[in-house]
């Protein structure tokens, strides 16, 4: 991106392999990774890539985990970009690069399709379990839709009192039928306010949909997995409903 008309700046970078007892993690970081899946990526992958460092210390400013594992297995030397920048500058370099990495997001039906094509998941930081639960959260009631105002639906002819079958889907979508979309609707024909979402049917389910942002949906899928590690496969909908009624109590 360009600021005030002005090209970014490539900062000076020298690489070398440096021992890894030379190295010191940043005292301020707040990050905390999980050490042991990183050091079972480098059993199986060996380790790759870099850690960089500020020059005037010898402090990590990222890729602290992926030193901790490089010194679990023992590695003598990792190799290092150094970088010749101040306190100041180091703190940003090390803000930024924590905090950039949690903007990204799954294409979820990409990554389990990317999982399940794998002979095992060793060193992927992945788990069956992680895939198991990938899957289930798929076909799961959750959907991430796009931010913005949805069209309103028109009637298809295969529509049956206010009642649509979806055919992906083995179970119907519901909508208002007309008597209750009259009832919702003011005097000029718009939705009021105050106006409760409709209840499905007696025998009907219908699909409850929420927008998530990246950092959202990173941390729901997280906290259901850490969920169903503890309480076994619970379905999502028990899940969210007990949040619910905590939350409410």
């Amino acid at each position: 991106m360009i600021v005030g008309g002005a090209m970014p700046s490539v900062i000076a970078q020298t690489y070398r392999m440096v021992p890894v007892t030379d190295l010191e993690p940043h005292p301020e970081n707040p990050h905390r990774g999980d050490v042991d899946v990183i050091a079972a990526s480098i059993a199986r992958n060996g380790f790759y890539g870099t850690v960089l460092v500020q020059q005037s210390r010898m402090r990590i400013i990222a890729g602290e985990h992926r030193w901790r594992g490089a010194k679990k297995h023992g590695l003598v030397e990792v190799p290092a970009l150094i970088v010749d920048v101040d306190d100041d500058a180091a703190t940003r370099i090390m803000l930024a690069d924590n905090r950039t990495a949690e903007y990204g997001a799954y294409d979820d039906q990409a990554l389990a399709e990317l999982l399940r094509g794998l002979d095992d998941l060793d060193g992927t930081g992945w788990s069956d379990d992680d895939l198991n639960n990938l899957l289930a959260d798929i076909d799961s009631g959750i959907a991430i839709v796009d931010d913005r105002p949805a069209n309103p639906r028109t009637a298809r002819p295969d529509d049956h009192d206010g009642i649509q079958e979806e055919r992906p889907r083995p179970q119907p979508r519901i909508d208002l039928d007309d008597e209750e979309a009259e009832d919702d609707l003011d005097d000029d024909g718009t939705a009021e306010d105050d106006a409760p979402p409709p209840r499905p049917k007696a025998g009907v389910t219908a699909d409850f949909l929420i927008t998530l942002t990246a950092a959202e949906h990173t941390e729901m899928t997280t906290l259901l997995s850490r969920i169903r590690a503890r309480d076994g496969d619970a379905p999502t909908t028990h899940i969210v409903l007990a949040a619910l009624r905590t939350y409410a109590d």
